[in-house]
């Protein structure tokens, strides 16, 4: 296992032809994620079927991520129009202009909250308007910063409170396709706060769906209170794109950086997205300053990376995957440098359940013994994720009883997701782990390894055991 940071790239046109999709896994995506803000659900089904067939075909273990589009703000129009400084502007508090110059937006109700001298940002923040006053169900802006505003494209009101809630109607329609086919991991957008997490679990569990959350962070008081959110969410996604014109631009950069901290302190996984190596889209090789961002998104602690437009409509989704893996193989490379060990104790809060000294302890051992490989077998992934909280310089190998465990530990930092066969009572976990790590081809014969087990013996009692053993011939468990 040579790259230990995941890479996650998003499903659309350019690798639906089943070829290309063979080739965008082979490539070393780990996560596809689905983007329910664009498309329809049949076309999202179809995408995740031919995913799943694709990645049995390979024999790849790849987590589907659907990605709810949350109360993200499109202006509706049926053309493009330009927007002249200095000119004044309306917007229909309605779902239907009530004059012929007025602009519509997706959820024109959230206009109520603008309040005079606050701003509207469209498009990513390239055109900026300035709220004048409200009459009746008319919202009055003038143009800050003009330009051709499109079809379709974004608003944003960063110095709007806005009123709505976490799960909206249009996350419910996708919650209700994401339910059919059974996603992996969902992840939340615009999240405001901690209270967000249980309201998305519940809002899943109506459509019988019951997986991790993620936060996507894009808002400033999601930033202010993140610490709570982290604790609540089972990971996080630092979205570049939104926060960086939610917040100033020149900000995002340290935002990232303790945003990624935060998750690593608390071990749960963060994927870091947007415009990675957009320029791909249209090129075959990123620029300088796109290699130097996706290695810094590495050495920032990242679990993963993402792919928007590179891959949904790209013309070189291939190279773009390629192209991130190399760039991240090649920055844990001098990553593992850093004295891991040490900063695996300053992540060590005392106190903490015993499962997770035992993670650490097993870190420790490991790269003391110089092991080949960790391998955990595990129910629910939960100890392969406190494993990575650590980075550990050692392979770690999960094994798990169902391809949903598995395809959910697709997203961890440095972790292989392998079968474990099933077992019968007073089977022997640690010795079956280890035989199917061998029958996996994750480890050989001679390798030595570290075992963490929260139950070594199947049926037995809970009594968490740390074993190092020598994989023997077949796969067998034999003295160190």
């Amino acid at each position: 296992m040579s790259r230990r940071t995941k890479i996650v790239a998003t499903l659309g046109p350019a690798v639906d032809a089943p070829e290309t999709l063979a080739e965008l896994l082979n490539a070393g995506v780990d996560v596809a994620r689905i983007n329910f803000s664009h498309g329809a659900a049949e076309e999202h089904l179809q995408r995740i079927t031919r995913l799943r067939e694709t990645a049995d075909k390979l024999g790849k273990v790849v987590a589907v991520l659907g990605d709810l589009p949350g109360p993200k703000l499109r202006v509706r129009l049926p053309e493009a129009r330009e927007l002249v400084d200095g000119d004044t502007v309306h917007f229909s508090l309605n779902h239907e202009p009530g004059s012929a110059d007025e602009l519509v937006i997706t959820e024109p109700e959230l206009l109520a909250d603008v309040r005079p001298g606050q701003r509207l940002l469209l498009d990513d923040g390239r055109l900026q308007l300035v709220a004048r006053a409200t009459v009746g169900q008319r919202l009055s802006t003038r143009v800050l910063v003009g330009g051709t505003l499109h079809p379709n494209k974004g608003i944003n009101l960063p110095d709007t409170q806005i009123q709505v809630p976490a799960v909206t109607p249009r996350d419910r329609e996708a919650l209700a396709t994401a339910a059919r086919v059974g996603v992996d991991w969902l992840a939340l957008s615009f999240v405001r706060g901690p209270e967000a997490a249980e309201e998305l679990r519940i809002a899943a569990a109506e459509f019988g769906l019951k997986v991790p959350v993620l936060a996507k962070i894009e808002r400033p008081e999601a930033v202010r209170r993140v610490a709570a959110i982290v604790a609540a969410f089972d990971g996080i996604m630092v979205a570049r794109g939104d926060l960086g014109v939610e917040m100033p631009l020149e900000q995002v950069p340290t935002i990232q950086k303790s945003l990624i901290t935060e998750a690593n302190t608390a071990g749960k996984p963060v994927i870091t997205a947007t415009d990675m190596l957009d320029s791909m889209r249209n090129n075959p090789r990123p620029t300088r300053a796109e290699a130097s961002d996706v290695a810094n998104a590495v050495y920032d602690g990242s679990d993963a990376l993402m792919l928007s437009g590179e891959t949904a409509i790209g013309h070189y989704p291939i190279e773009a995957v390629r192209c991130m893996a190399r760039i991240a193989e090649e920055t844990e490379r001098h990553l593992f440098e850093v004295n891991r060990r040490q900063r695996s104790l300053e992540l060590f809060q005392p106190g903490q359940e015993i499962v997770q000294q035992l993670a650490e302890a097993t870190v420790g051992l490991a790269e003391n013994l110089g092991a080949a490989a960790i391998i955990t077998p595990t129910r629910t992934g939960r100890t392969a994720r406190l494993l990575t909280k650590y980075r550990p310089r050692t392979p770690v190998i999960a094994l798990g009883p169902s391809p949903t465990i598995l395809r959910r530990m697709a997203v961890y930092w440095g972790v292989l997701p392998v079968p474990l066969a099933p077992l019968t009572p007073g089977d022997d976990r640690i010795v079956a782990a280890v035989r199917d790590a061998f029958a996996a081809n994750a480890v050989a014969v001679g390798d030595r390894v570290v075992v963490l087990a929260g139950h070594p013996v199947e049926g037995g009692r809970h009594y968490p055991t740390i074993r190092v053993v020598q994989v023997g011939e077949g796969g067998a468990s034999v003295a160190p």
